[in-house]
């Protein structure tokens, strides 16, 4: 996942979608992204919500918030509401080791520290940003969660994980491993992890609901304490 510089555009356009999503209950599906266009935002998305969000009102109160390198006033409001989003199964992502957020790998943090944001014609808001809890964003979430349960002693720097939230033929949650260099499946961590998880997310969900969001954007090294905490018998032989 790429860092986002803090004023930057691509940092903008996901903090707004988030905000926005911030805007909708928690038991909603939905998903929302921002495109910055130049001298316009175009606000798409989905949600099964049925009621109607008062977009200027919204933008008001994020320009108020927010410090952001120049205040938005043109959008265009082009999110569906009352629709079918059914929920994400299953996400690959990858989780990187000897950094305080393990969505970000340290050649990424140092390079986010000198470099300015490309050119680019459009800036779109991207996963997990704008993006509800059932639309994946938490099995992102708990797969954060397994990867800093790795015992320290398992010598890992980027693992690529497939998860699922629904069982296989052989009653098993789905979850692959692979390395995030050569693409190598593990199945030693694969078997450990599957040993000792199980795939209960209704704790991270609860406890995810309960923070501010635009924290992963705003203090994006940051990290939640509860994504941190060891699960006891997690141990590979």
């Amino acid at each position: 996942m790429t860092l986002k510089k803090i004023g930057s555009k691509s940092y903008v356009v996901n903090l707004l979608s988030d905000y926005i999503l911030s805007e909708i209950s928690t038991e909603e599906n939905s998903i929302i992204k921002v495109i910055d266009c130049g001298n316009f935002f175009v606000i798409k998305g989905k949600t099964t919500s049925k009621e109607v969000l008062f977009l200027p009102n919204i933008i008001s109160k994020f320009n108020e918030r927010f410090e952001i390198p120049s205040k938005l006033t043109h959008t265009i409001d082009l999110i569906e509401y009352d629709s079918d989003l059914p929920d994400v199964k299953s996400i690959s992502h990858t989780y990187h080791s000897n950094t305080s957020n393990c969505s970000y790998n340290q050649t990424e943090i140092e390079k986010n520290e000198i470099s300015e944001e490309t050119d680019e014609l459009v800036y779109v808001s991207s996963f997990p940003h704008g993006y509800s809890l059932t639309q994946g964003r938490l099995l992102y979430y708990y797969g954060k969660k397994i990867f800093y349960n790795i015992p320290s002693n398992y010598l890992v720097t980027s693992l690529e994980f497939h998860l699922t939230n629904e069982r296989n033929d052989e009653n098993e949650f789905g979850f692959s491993v692979y390395d995030g260099f050569y693409k190598t499946k593990d199945e030693v961590l694969r078997s450990a992890v599957l040993d000792i998880f199980d795939f209960n997310m209704e704790p991270i969900a609860k406890e995810i609901k309960k923070v501010d969001w635009s924290i992963e954007l705003t203090d994006p090294l940051y990290e939640y304490d509860f994504l941190k905490e060891k699960v006891e018998g997690f141990i590979i032989i």
